[in-house]
């Protein structure tokens, strides 16, 4: 397979796309007088031909780096495998914009489809990409499979280390609060938080508690640490790990509380050795912050003004 066609696809069909979305917001503004009923269709065109040339580039990669010995990473590069969830996620999301709107702005009424799309989306799109592109393919030979060795022992560990990692993350999310407040920053409230004040609880407990610990921790820890491990060494697959993990989040005030906690979930998970231990851990730190946000939003327990 050639190399050209992947990046001639991506570079391409990026620029159709964002200048069909740029153009759209100066016709808006009258500041470009352009028949308007062609850029959704150019954006969109963009869109299929950007991820087209991701996916080749992901198939060309495998088939390059299959002569490479098992212990060596034989999947595509982590950049290209979390821009395919990326544009997943963006595709499954697109039609459901003003709920995206209600969730992250506040503004507008949220529809119960809306919602479970976006917030079970990337989670899915996380396990398919991993699956397709890395777990299929055997990119990553030689990683014992789920339940993994002594599961039991992994999810007990996973439970105590998540505890100690709730109360350490919270403590430096105040603190960066507080810094924030200092400033004259106070941070606005997140997603996350507008979609435990708002949704019904089932749907966050799904959600945030069970499939994003799991998808991410398969990911992140599954793919991504141990493909950087095998390629760039311990320091690379553990700061490059907790690095992209802090980054998906889309959180500026939640960025060091969650990149400390990517570092101790690979720090938990090549301990162990098994992955069920971080997704143990990751399950633990959000549960306990749903639990504790609901238990605020049904008036069961008060903070302090």
């Amino acid at each position: 397979m050639p190399r050209w066609p992947g990046p001639l696809l991506i570079t391409g069909g990026a620029l159709l796309a964002i200048g069909a979305l740029v153009a759209g917001s100066l016709a808006l503004s009258g500041q470009l007088q352009v028949d308007r009923s062609i850029l959704a269709p150019l954006a969109l065109i963009g869109a299929f031909a950007f991820a087209a040339g991701l996916v080749y580039s992901a198939i060309r990669q495998i088939r390059v780096r299959s002569f490479l010995p098992p212990e060596r990473y034989r999947g595509p590069s982590v950049l290209i495998l979390l821009s395919l969830v990326l544009v997943l996620t963006s595709v499954a999301n697109a039609p459901f914009g003003a709920d995206a709107a209600a969730l992250l702005f506040g503004d507008g009424e949220l529809t119960l489809l809306g919602a479970t799309v976006i917030l079970v989306s990337m989670g899915l799109a996380l396990l398919l990409v991993s699956w397709l592109f890395v777990h299929r393919p055997r990119a990553l030979a030689g990683l014992p499979s789920l339940p993994g060795p002594h599961p039991a022992a992994a999810i007990r560990a996973g439970v105590g280390w998540g505890v100690l990692a709730w109360l350490g993350s919270t403590l430096v999310l105040i603190a960066v609060v507080w810094l924030l407040e200092r400033i004259g920053q106070p941070p606005e409230p997140e997603a996350a938080e507008r979609a435990i004040a708002l949704l019904d609880p089932w749907l966050v407990v799904l959600a945030v508690v069970i499939l994003a610990p799991i998808a991410e921790e398969v990911f992140f820890r599954g793919v991504v640490f141990n493909a950087w491990l095998r390629e760039g060494g311990r320091h690379w697959a553990f700061g490059g790990s907790s690095a992209l993990f802090a980054v998906i989040h889309l959180s500026l005030v939640s960025l060091l509380p969650i990149f400390l906690l990517g570092l101790a979930l690979a720090w938990v998970y090549q301990r162990t050795g098994n992955l069920l231990a971080p997704i143990a851990m990751h399950a633990t730190v959000n549960g306990i912050s749903v639990a504790f946000a609901l238990l605020v939003r049904f008036d069961i327990v008060r903070l302090p003004v």
